[in-house]
């Protein structure tokens, strides 16, 4: 078992803070996304997409909230792309025809958000199971 405890003061101290660091940066990327110009350009590259056309006029597109809503939702479109298209939430001509840097910028948070909780989850598993001195 790894004894976590055991590890040098500086090592144990990235190891704790590398989750936040991670997850944070892809808050940020995506807090940019959602502040810039590229916004309107996602939701214009997704006009066939019946599941936005009913999320827009509920949360609307003037807040940051709502803003980061979308886009969230978005990726989660691209990290299962075959799931909504069957579930009839996006078009597949829409996800096929997206602009390539745009879904890579939103795939690249997704996952930096991703592996920041799992890392922060098995950063917890490790310290709860450690032994205590």
């Amino acid at each position: 078992m790894i004894d976590i405890n055991t590890w040098p003061p500086g090592i144990a101290l990235a190891f704790g803070l590398a989750p936040f660091i991670i997850g944070l940066s892809g808050v940020a990327i995506e807090t940019y996304t959602a502040r810039s110009r590229d916004f309107d350009l996602i939701i214009a590259s997704l006009s066939n997409s019946r599941w936005l056309k009913l999320q827009i006029p509920f949360w609307g597109t003037t807040s940051l909230r709502s803003r980061c809503y979308l886009l969230t939702t978005i990726t989660g479109a691209f990290l299962y792309p075959k799931l909504c298209i069957r579930l009839g939430m996006m078009d597949a001509e829409d996800l096929r025809n997206f602009p390539p840097r745009l879904r890579r910028r939103l795939l690249v948070s997704s996952w930096l958000i991703i592996i920041g909780c799992a890392w922060l989850v098995i950063g917890v598993a490790l310290i709860k199971l450690s032994p205590t001195r």
